[in-house]
């Protein structure tokens, strides 16, 4: 077994022995599904990037072959207040640690391997090649980090990874033209460089530790003032300790620099991405009235209406935080057989008026997206803001097959109806 190897099976021990000290006695063997995403504030997931055609392109992929993250999201025009604006973003993955290697990222095209603004009321698509690492069952996730707001998490899917982990390899090659594997490449440097601090460290701590304990050193400090404490012995100590570590650390700069005279320094450029161009849509939607029906986990919208194109136009779909709503005409023209079922509530939205709007027809209609999804996912929780609102997609149908996309977002007023017996 080589040191890789050896050192990743002592991480993984090392986690299971911690997490066995701290469990109740009794295990419990159900399989786990939670999901960290659900533990984000609804209006964060709901409010601020609206994901959308989210694909996890390599369902089951052998370790060291290529797998794809792509999908679209529109920035929301009811971005929070209590939330920093797109300034400065970052596209990610999130993942229960790196069970892939990010090879590339691209937001409409554009490499995405800096940070940089994106334009509130806007679409983007993304795209991120993965090269699978690590064998197992994984739950993924696209991601767009916010400066000083943290990251959003995009709606979650699975993806194995199968093969050996001790088959992966990640060869990089330089710009002097070496070539190394980056999985290993300075692995027992940084162990022999850890140990080297941690001895420093323990012996700092434990040369005080005796001259003498630091509960007396506390008493004598209240009493007295430090002069005291420091005797001619500490200070020749703590000065040959200070010399000591600036000797260490400028010979190993200078050693790596001798060893590595060519190096690209850490990037902090900005990235400007353009927003999806705009597409005309003739559907014109108005929100009136939202209601959240508590016990029957329903949010119920009124919709003002307007097809000011050339085509009979059908409402299908309502989708918010990464979970859809769909209706006959949403099952029948946009969903992903390979999307998440756990996330889709097929059956969970209804129209008071199922009749497509015609050209220069105005009209009223009430819609409710109903599931106990909204349970599950915690975006029952908005009842619980200050300012009470949702945002979401709402997706319409023409005729010929074209699919028309609105922003739509209002205040929610919490009911409470009866349940039928």
């Amino acid at each position: 077994m080589n040191a890789k190897h050896l050192i990743t099976r002592l991480i993984l021990g090392f986690c299971g022995v911690a997490t066995l000290a701290f469990s109740p006695v009794v295990i419990d063997v159900t399989p786990a599904f939670a999901h960290g995403e659900r533990s984000q504030e609804p209006f964060l997931r709901m409010r601020t990037v609206n994901w959308y055609d989210t694909k996890w392109v390599g369902k089951s992929t052998p370790v060291n072959d290529i797998a794809y993250l792509k999908g679209s999201f529109h920035l929301s025009e009811d971005w929070p207040r209590a939330v920093v604006k797109p300034h400065r973003t970052f596209l990610n993955v999130g993942s229960p640690s790196s069970v892939f290697v990010r090879l590339s990222s691209k937001m409409n095209g554009t490499p995405m391997f800096n940070s940089g603004p994106l334009e509130i009321g806007r679409d983007y698509e993304y795209e991120v090649k993965l090269k699978a690492r690590l064998p197992g069952h994984h739950h993924i996730h696209p991601m767009l980090a916010i400066k000083e707001a943290g990251p959003v998490a995009g709606p979650g899917g699975w993806m194995d990874i199968t093969g050996r982990y001790e088959d992966f390899n990640n060869p990089i090659k330089t710009l002097t033209g070496e070539t190394f594997e980056s999985e290993t490449m300075g692995g027992m440097t940084g162990v022999m460089w850890h140990i080297f601090w941690i001895a420093l460290g323990v012996f700092w701590v434990g040369f005080f530790y005796i001259r003498p304990m630091y509960l007396v050193r506390a008493r004598v400090l209240a009493a007295y003032g430090d002069e005291i404490l420091l005797d001619p012995v500490d200070r020749k100590v703590g000065t040959a300790v200070l010399l000591f570590t600036l000797v260490v650390v400028t010979v190993g700069y200078l050693a790596t620099e001798a060893k590595y005279p060519v190096g690209v320094p850490l990037q902090a450029g900005e990235t400007k991405v353009k927003p999806l161009p705009i597409k005309p849509n003739p559907f014109a939607v108005e929100v009136t009235h939202a209601e959240y029906d508590v016990p029957g986990r329903a949010l119920r919208i009124n919709l003002h209406v307007t097809n000011n194109g050339t085509q009979p136009v059908s409402i299908g779909e309502f989708t918010t935080a990464g979970i859809r709503f769909l209706n006959k005409v949403g099952n029948a023209r946009n969903l992903d057989p390979e999307y998440p079922a756990e996330l889709v509530a097929t059956a969970g939205l209804t129209l008071d008026n199922e009749a497509p709007i015609l050209p220069g027809q105005t009209v009223d209609i009430k819609l409710e997206s109903k599931d106990v999804l909204w349970e599950v996912q915690r975006l029952v929780d908005i009842l619980h803001d200050p300012d009470q609102r949702f945002a979401g997609l709402l997706m319409s149908f023409t005729e010929g097959g074209e699919r028309l996309i609105n922003s739509i977002s209002a205040p929610v007023l919490p009911v409470f109806t009866r349940l039928g017996t």
